[in-house]
């Protein structure tokens, strides 16, 4: 994503599945392109358990406790706590993240689940829809279009 870096051109990958990059560009420019990405916004309905798994990881893992108590045949008590890793949001979580909430990874931030807004909730609303028409006219028609 270092294309146009320090030009002042962003560059704005746009993918419903990381496979759709991998069926375009091959495994090594899409990975490439995944980890060179400064901002990813993960949404939910991926069904690629690979790429689940990933984000998963990216998200990462916190260290959950488990005790265990026993009590042995002559009455006595015994227990144990034991530590397992586990993800902080699981592939099954990030696959079923309700409509409208994304998983933020910004940089070196910790991961952060926000609210996206439609754009039609917007109060400019009417603005940005002239000027899709206005793209739109110029793009059907090969003229400029109008600032």
């Amino acid at each position: 994503m270092a294309e146009g870096g320090g030009s002042g051109i962003t560059t704005l990958a746009v993918l419903q599945s990381l496979a759709q990059a991998r069926a375009r560009w091959g495994e090594h420019a899409a990975d490439a392109i995944w980890d060179a990405a400064t901002v990813k916004i993960v949404l939910g309905g991926l069904a690629k358990y690979r790429d689940l798994d990933d984000v998963a990881r990216l998200v990462g893992e916190v260290d959950e406790l488990t005790e265990t108590r026993s009590r042995g045949r002559a009455g006595g008590r015994s227990s144990s706590t034991s530590v397992r890793t586990v993800p902080v949001m699981p592939a099954s979580v990030l696959r079923t993240l309700p409509f409208g909430t994304a998983v933020l990874l910004l940089r070196q931030t910790k991961p952060t689940v926000i609210d996206l807004a439609a754009w039609t909730a917007r109060r400019d609303a009417a603005a940005l829809q002239a000027d899709q028409k206005a793209v739109e006219h110029a793009t059907a028609t090969g003229t400029a279009v109008p600032t």
